[in-house]
């Protein structure tokens, strides 16, 4: 039976195993290199060459598989290395052998399980698993030919039929690559049902990766599984795991399936949380290219662990559907606590009703979020330092898309533990809280609850979108807390950058630093290039923060400028423009300059503390004396610039020594109730906000913010009412003139005049000044 030069070397196949048993049957069972390889599903050529020629021949049985085959004959040495020998048989016909051979390669060939396995005399205690190690009748351990370390999950035993239970032996599979040291557990296409149960789990070891086929590799939980706390963990926190790899799946859940579980949050233990990975100690993990649809536990990923470092999150995607249980119990998709941390392109969903909470959350810092997309969820980001975070976070979180939320980007401290070097840029947000109802909305704000009572320093929010559905009618869940940018903690907040973002119908308050209880003080704070379009409009309870911009507490150094503030409104629904009045706070070093405010109809209320630093001119003009039009403030200085002049007593300009407005109103009336700060007017179309108005009933004086349509709002409540239409005109200012163009004529010499015309002259100087108004 020597091979000739160049012949192939033959294998006996079982099918061919009457046929190889005749004279000359072998070698027409014989089939090519090739062929063997192919059929080698987990070997390679050189393992499987090198291994099996390493030992030296023995009698063989003929009552063993070989002896089945080859007879009682004892093919010579160079006879087996001439041919590469091989034999072909199944896992059934090798665990019946009484006798095993050192030098025979077998080919195992039941399907899914098909692979190449060596005998080893030095092990004893090796426990059969099916994929790597088969145990014979006789004791004798038959050890997989592995050229990588890869280890299909139906070479132990999986089904993947979406019917049996293949749970234990997805654990056996990753307990036989933990044992050979580490490798890929791979599940071939079908439907693995799994079926945790209270703390039982499938437990994920180092080094031992998780690899499909994509969304045809599906990990399915078992109908009515019942509670369980996770799919995947560890049952070992004290020690992390590392260096695992979870890749190319789909998981489902199946809450649909599974009614026996309730997810009930009264419970003290964690048992029933249905978490897919869940680990409490980690280094170097990475899920990717993993579809979680449906999910529906506490959290679809956790991994949570301060000490903890490095994990990996991309291109997942996560469809949240409610589990039976209470109806309302906090999730979030993707749950990390621990130093380094990276999630991008993945995308989360869940339909209106399914109280999604969370697509993100992350804890301690060093992490970048970025590039993800989530539809539906109540919050799509939220960051929290920790213990651990020390001196900085070093949080990023940029180009990432959040649709139909209540609230955009959450961040804040840790109790007493700051957050600080923040970068939350570029973002899309989209927000629908006349859906989800909830007492809180913004697009990006500080979070955290009473005891998180930590700082915030160098943070950056540049860039980003954030568009509010409109909000018109009062709800009495929902006072203030609408915020596009709000910093509203009772916390302080040093070198914060608000600049560039488009801010649209932020119901309460565009951009807001302070505490409604004036607790904290911001520094350092820069307000700048930012479009805040019809903030406001939202009927609050208290109309204090109704406000594009508004500044509270005490605030040591802050820049507003640039910014450019609209209401669209046919009749406006906001009031303020710019808020930083000395009754919400104390201002040091604020600055409100260059910003352009427009509104369709009415303006907005500019309430600006005289502390504050503004471009409003202090200087004004006018050709006519009393002027005919225009507001006048107590300060002011009116130049004028007439043509008429009478040489040395028309006044250069005047001093505004009484506020008011200049002009005739006619015909308009006005009703109002007392103790309320509006009247409806017969005529808006005289009237614009900033000016100073009179109503006859009460000899009320009252100065007009906003107009919307003949409603208007006053700067006060009136103390009188006005049942019956009353007489409106505007309150005139007072003025007090100085200075004179050109020079007083010549007086005549007075030598040698008599009494009479000497007191005629000086009669005429002190009329000439009374004219230059130096004596009355």
């Amino acid at each position: 039976m020597a091979n000739p030069t160049n012949e192939t070397k033959p294998i006996i196949s079982p099918i061919d195993r009457e046929e190889a048993l005749r004279p000359g049957g072998a070698d027409k069972a014989a089939i090519s290199r090739r062929k063997l390889l192919a059929s080698a599903a987990m070997a390679g050529a050189a393992a499987l060459l090198a291994g099996a020629m390493n030992g030296s021949a023995k009698e063989k049985d003929p009552g063993s598989v070989t002896g089945s085959v080859y007879g009682g004959s004892d093919p010579k040495l160079k006879d087996l290395l001439d041919l590469d020998f091989v034999v072909a048989t199944t896992i059934a016909e090798l665990r019946a052998m009484t006798d095993p051979y050192l030098d025979y390669v077998y080919l195992i060939t039941d399907k899914g399980q098909e692979g190449h396995f060596l005998y080893d005399p030095a092990d004893t205690t090796s426990s059969d698993n099916t994929g790597t190690v088969l145990v014979t009748a006789s004791g004798a351990r038959f050890k997989r030919l592995l050229e990588s370390p890869y280890f299909n999950v139906k070479g132990f035993g999986a089904k993947g039929d979406g019917v049996t239970d293949d749970m234990a032996v997805i654990q056996k599979t990753i307990d036989a690559a933990s044992a050979y040291g580490g490798g890929t557990v791979f599940f071939p296409k079908g439907t693995y049902i799994v079926s945790p149960s209270g703390s039982v789990r499938i437990n994920l070891r180092n080094d031992v990766h998780l690899l499909g086929e994509g969304t045809s590799s599906v990990i399915k939980v078992k109908d009515n599984a019942g509670d369980y706390g996770m799919i995947f963990g560890n049952n070992n926190s004290s020690i992390p795991v590392k260096n695992v790899r979870i890749s190319n799946f789909r998981v489902d859940q199946n809450p649909q399936g599974n009614q026996t579980c309730n997810i009930d949050s009264t419970r003290t233990d964690s048992y029933y949380w249905q978490f897919v990975i869940g680990l409490y100690n980690y280094e170097n993990i990475i899920v990717d290219n993993v579809v979680f649809d449906p999910t529906c536990g506490k959290n679809t990923i956790t991994l949570n662990n301060v000490n903890a470092k490095n994990a990996t999150i991309t291109n997942c995607r996560f469809h949240f559907v409610m589990a039976k249980g209470d109806g309302n119990y906090d999730n979030s998709a993707i749950y990390l606590n621990g130093r380094s941390h990276t999630v991008s392109n993945c995308l989360f969903y869940a339909a209106p009703g399914q109280k999604a909470r969370g697509a993100i959350e992350t804890h301690a810092g060093t992490s970048v979020i970025s590039n993800n997309v989530s539809d539906g969820y109540y919050t799509g980001i939220n960051l929290q330092a920790s213990e651990t975070s020390g001196d900085h976070c070093d949080m990023t979180v940029t180009n990432n898309t959040i649709s139909n939320a209540n609230q955009g980007i959450q961040f804040g401290p840790r109790k007493t533990h700051p957050i600080k070097n923040v970068v939350i840029s570029n973002n899309t947000i989209h927000l629908i809280n006349t859906v989800h109802l909830r007492n809180l909305t913004s697009g990006i704000s500080t979070a955290g609850s009473s005891e998180d009572t930590g700082d915030y320093e160098n943070i950056t929010i540049s860039g980003n979108t954030i568009v509010f559905q409109e909000e018109l009618t009062r709800r009495s869940t929902l006072n203030e807390g609408a915020y596009g940018i709000g910093f509203y903690k009772s916390s302080n907040y040093t070198n914060v950058l608000v600049s560039n973002n488009l801010i649209k119908n932020a119901p309460v308050t565009g951009i807001r630093f302070g505490a409604n209880n004036k607790v904290g003080v911001s520094t350092n704070i820069k307000i700048t290039g930012n479009m805040i379009v019809n903030a406001g409009h939202y009927p609050a309870s208290s109309e204090l923060y109704r406000a594009a911009i508004l500044l509270r507490s005490t605030v040591n150094g802050a820049d507003i400028s640039g910014n450019f503030i609209t209401d669209t409104f046919d009749n406006a629904q906001g009031l303020f423009s710019i808020r930083v009045n000395d009754f919400d706070g104390t201002f040091t070093g604020v600055s409100v300059t260059n910003n352009l405010i427009s509104s369709k109809q009415g303006g907005l209320w500019f309430s600006v503390s005289p502390s504050v630093s503004t471009d409003l001119p202090l200087v004004k003009t006018s050709a006519s004396f009393p002027p005919e039009s225009g507001t006048f403030n107590q300060g002011e200085i009116v130049l004028y610039a007439g043509l008429a002049v009478t040489a040395g007593q028309s006044p250069a300009g005047y001093k505004v020594t009484g506020t008011g407005t200049a002009g005739t109103l006619s015909g308009v009336t006005a009703t109002g109730e007392a103790g309320k700060p509006y009247v409806t007017v017969t005529d808006s179309s005289q009237l614009k906000p900033d000016q100073w108005i009179r109503i006859a009933t009460g000899n009320q004086l009252r100065r007009i913010v906003r107009i919307s349509g003949n409603e208007v709002r006053l700067n006060a409540n009136l103390t009188t009412g006005v049942p019956a239409a009353s007489a409106v005109s505007f309150a005139e200012p007072t003025f007090a003139p100085f200075g004179a163009i050109g020079k007083l004529p010549d007086i005549a010499d007075t030598s040698g005049s008599t009494l009479a015309q000497l007191e005629t002259e000086v009669n005429s100087l002190k009329q000439l000044l009374r004219n230059y108004g130096v004596m009355s």
